[in-house]
Order: C-alpha cells, then structure tokens, then sequence
C-alpha cells in the first residue's frame, strides 16, 4: 500500500495533523513508544497550557518564519479547532488551558479524532531508515518492514525528553539528505548555581525580577516567580530565560530584584523609616516583616554584619549596602539540568531549509517537518505547543492540496 502521507512521531504536532484529517487522507502514523503523546500529559504541569491569547504577537526565536502561519492561522484558528473538539478554553490571564484542567483530556480528543479520521496508528515502531526512491518514501523500520508513501511528515520532536522519544535521534539522518540541522540544547530548563545557602533556602518561591547576567552586563529579565532549589534556581522566570544562554553556561550569573517595584530612592526611604521605628531590634528581627525569613542569613552574610548587631548603628552606606543585595541578589549559574529536566530543546531543523508557509523542505519534494523537530522556540506559556498546531495545519493543508491535485 502507498500512503497519502507517513508520520513519523505522534506527539502532539503529529496527533493535531491526525486529528485535522477530515478529508480522509490515507494517513499512517508510526511511533516508537507503546503509547502516543506520552510528553503532552506533562505539559502546562499535567494542566496543557495548549495556546495563549497573545499567541499573535508572534514571541518566537525567528519571527520572519512563523509570520505567515501566525497571520494565517492565529489564535483564533487554535481556539477553534480544539473547541469544536470539544476542548474549551479556560484561560488565566492570557494561558489558555482546557476547561478540565487536565492535560489528559487534550490527548484524548486528539486520540479520538485521529480513529474518527482513520488514521492508521502503529506503536512500538522504530524508524531505522527513510529514502526517497523516484516519488515515492520508503521508510524502515526496525524488524525491516517497509513503508510507502507520497509524502512523509517528520514529527519526532526535538531532544528535550529522551524517555519519551524525543532524543533527536533523526537529526543523523536528516542531516544525510543534505538538510541543515541546528544543534540541540535544552530550554526552558532549571539551572544549577554556585551558593553556599542554596539548601538554606530550598522550596523559597518569590516573585521577582530576574535579570541573566553576562560580564556584568544585563541580557535579559522576565518578572514571574523564581524558585531555589538546593541545587539553583527553577520557576518560570528561569525558563524563559535559559533561552538567551549559549556557549559557556558559567559565564553567566542570575540576579533577583526581590524589589522589582520599588526604585532605590524609594527602597533607601523606607528602610530609613524602619531604621528609625524599629532600630531598637537586633538585625535578624530588623528584616522581619521586610523579607522572607529563610532570606535573612543569606543578607546578612552578605551585608557582612552579625545578626546580633543593633539595627540603630546602620549607617546610610549600609542601607544602600542592603538595597544592592536586595534589588541584585546575583548567583553563579554552573550549567543546566540537562535533557529530561528541560520543557523543550532549542535547535532543529534549520527554517532556511524549510517553507515557511507549507513546512515542506526546499530541498525534498514531499518532504515535511512539524512542531520541535524545527529550530523554532518560544517562551512559556503554551507558545511552543502553539507552534505544533500552527505547523501542522500548515502542512495539512498543502498535503490536501497535493492529493487533490
């Protein structure tokens, strides 16, 4: 048999161009885990952050390349293919969630619209090896069973999540066709860092500002919560980012503003107030009520004075001395926790090599790419899946095309 069009991958990207088949393509589908979107279920923190309503400010590491889709397909496009799946938006502030606020019914719709598609799913599939012989794909998979196509969708991921899959393990073969591949690191990743009261302050969640440092210059700063951890700094503002770090990880430093709303002057007036109402109190009560406790130690370490010390004598300079620690608490970064620990992996497939209005390669009649497979990031907050989405309706569309032709 000669398929329409052979997935490789049913990841989310892979599961959407499924679920889009209501023209009843021949479409097969083959994946190499026993089960199909195993990494959906972890997205959003098992809730499927699955878009986000600013999707059309396009946040994306090459806007040039996701402009058309963006323009043509959008929010809106999203919202209304997973509503009329059944799946309707919850959104908190502009993250957009199912209503159930469970990743698991996403995949579910996805699984039932795929079998009410026809779509042909195989599991436990390993792909060795794929060709093009005349206009025809063959595709190999590991017991050498052949596969035939008209056209082939690469939908395998990136390197973020090996135990799901998702271990980059085709880019070796991508790259034989001649096709540029973009090397893989993980994002959207905590970080370790070089401090000694890391186990201090492990769990401490604050919302913050957090700037990514780089010989002393600021690259970089998101407001959202910072996580410490025993071994760094996690959370959100972490995640986005790990996006702006390359090359050597320990040239880079983080830096919290604990403060992020108040300038120096009106920081230095309010210490001063408290210097004065409360400066009969010994330092470790004096930051009572201004911080959080587990914070207290690590300040004063820094400020260099004993926790006995009669918050009265604080000079001027030592308020400004407090301020700084406050408002550029820096770390040292070591490196990142690696793949499995990351959301996404940055790299792919490089969009000069892709058409950016149909994701068929430039080089391969027939041949397409789809979701993280593609040197295409975004920051948290359902962007990354939106892309899948956005990748797969562009494909889908020119596939339909093609058949019908």
């Amino acid at each position: 048999m000669i398929y329409d069009a052979i997935v490789i991958g049913a990841g989310a990207a892979a599961l959407f161009f499924g679920a889009l088949n209501k023209d009843k393509l021949n479409i097969l589908m083959l994946e190499r885990n026993d089960r199909v979107g195993k990494k959906l279920l972890t997205t959003g923190n098992g809730r499927c952050n699955y878009t986000n309503t600013k999707l059309n400010e396009n946040p994306y590491n090459d806007k040039d390349f996701t402009l058309y889709m963006i323009e043509k397909y959008g929010y809106e496009a999203i919202k209304n293919k997973f509503q009329v799946m059944g799946i309707y938006p919850y959104i908190e502030e502009d993250r957009v969630y199912p209503m159930s606020l469970q990743a698991s019914s996403v995949l579910d719709v996805l699984r039932y619209e795929n079998e009410r598609n026809n779509v042909n799913i195989k599991t436990d599939v390993f792909v060795k090896s794929f060709h093009k012989d005349g206009d025809i794909f063959l595709i190999k998979d590991q017991n050498a069973n052949i596969y035939k196509s008209k056209s082939l969708v690469i939908a395998c991921g990136g390197a973020a999540m090996p135990k799901f899959g998702s271990d980059a393990n085709l880019y070796k073969q991508i790259k034989e066709l001649g096709i540029s591949v973009i090397d893989t690191k993980p994002a959207l990743v905590p970080y370790e860092c070089d401090y000694k009261y890391l186990k201090h302050l492990d769990g401490l969640r604050v919302k913050a500002k957090l700037s990514l440092k780089k010989a002393g210059k600021i690259i970089k700063d998101d407001v959202d919560d910072v996580l410490f951890t025993k071994y760094g700094l996690s959370g959100p503002t972490v995640f986005q980012l790990s996006r702006y770090i390359s090359g050597k990880e320990s040239a880079y430093k983080f830096s919290v503003d604990f403060f992020y709303t108040f300038n120096e002057d009106e920081l230095f007036s309010s210490l001063s107030d408290r210097r004065k109402d409360i400066g009969y109190k010994s330092l470790d009560d004096f930051f009572i009520g201004l911080i959080h406790k587990r914070l207290i130690i690590p300040v004063l370490d820094r400020l260099g004075l004993v926790k006995e010390t009669n918050a009265k004598n604080l000079s001027d300079k030592d308020l400004h001395k407090i301020i700084n620690i406050l408002k550029d608490f820096e770390l040292d970064i070591i490196k990142n926790k690696g793949y499995g620990i990351g959301q996404i992996s940055l790299g792919g497939v490089a969009t000069k090599e892709i058409n950016a209005k149909t994701m068929e390669s430039k080089k391969i009649n027939g041949l397409y790419f789809i979701g993280e497979v593609i040197d295409i990031d975004g920051p948290c907050g359902g962007y990354n899946l939106s892309f899948a989405w956005l990748s797969a309706m562009a494909a889908y569309d020119d596939i339909k095309l093609r058949c019908k032709a």
